[in-house]
């Protein structure tokens, strides 16, 4: 690395660190040991299809050496570099999905990559995510690639519902209905789920009539 990269990227750290200090309020001086890296991208299709792509990587600001084989992880190269890409329809249906390793600690990790092949045919909705944990718990799966499967199901949702509301707009009560008590902020007695009702978009269970 060179110097100015290196003072660059320590600069950033710095800066970084700050931040997270004013957000938790910690006056305490901080040394930056690891960094995880998750971004999740989603690409609509020309075939009418949909992309999401996850990608993870675990980075050290210093040389570690595997439990393994004892190599050497310099500093600033990733320990884990796990990423996927899933291939929805617009009902959420997994038609394709790949796993790559680049990166991994032992040397096995990458012989769970094909059992991640199951995935294709599922659709992604509530339960899912429990039965995933139900089918790659033990010795099949693999921590990292499970820790991204969600990240990609919710970029999904995130990219595809302005796209898909307008396609079907048939099915927007239905899918807010589905919301409703979610989360804090889809709790039926929100503001965001009383507007609804008000306007006459949803109805909540006791209010149908």
């Amino acid at each position: 690395m060179s110097s100015n990269k290196k003072i660059q990227t320590e600069q950033d750290d710095a800066n970084s660190g700050h931040e997270i200090d004013k957000a938790v309020g910690s006056k305490t001086k901080r040394e930056l040991m690891h960094r995880r890296r998750v971004e999740s991208n989603g690409y609509r299709r020309d075939d009418g299809l949909w992309d999401i792509e996850a990608h993870m990587k675990d980075l050290k600001t210093y040389d570690v050496y595997r439990d393994f084989d004892g190599s050497k992880v310099p500093e600033g190269s990733p320990f884990h570099d796990i990423s996927l890409t899933m291939t929805l329809d617009d009902s959420f249906k997994v038609i394709d999905i790949h796993v790559h390793m680049d990166a991994f600690p032992f040397p096995n990790c990458s012989g769970a990559i094909p059992s991640f092949e199951v995935i294709k045919g599922t659709r992604i909705g509530p339960g899912w995510s429990r039965w995933l944990k139900q089918e790659f718990k033990g010795k099949v799966g693999c921590t990292h690639v499970l820790e991204l499967l969600p990240v990609a199901a919710t970029t999904a949702y995130q990219m595809m519902w302005g796209p898909l509301s307008d396609k079907y707009p048939e099915q927007i009560s239905k899918t807010l209905q589905g919301l409703v008590n979610s989360c804090h902020g889809w709790s039926d007695d929100g503001p965001m789920v009383r507007k609804l009702v008000t306007e006459d978009v949803i109805r909540l269970p006791e209010e149908e009539v």
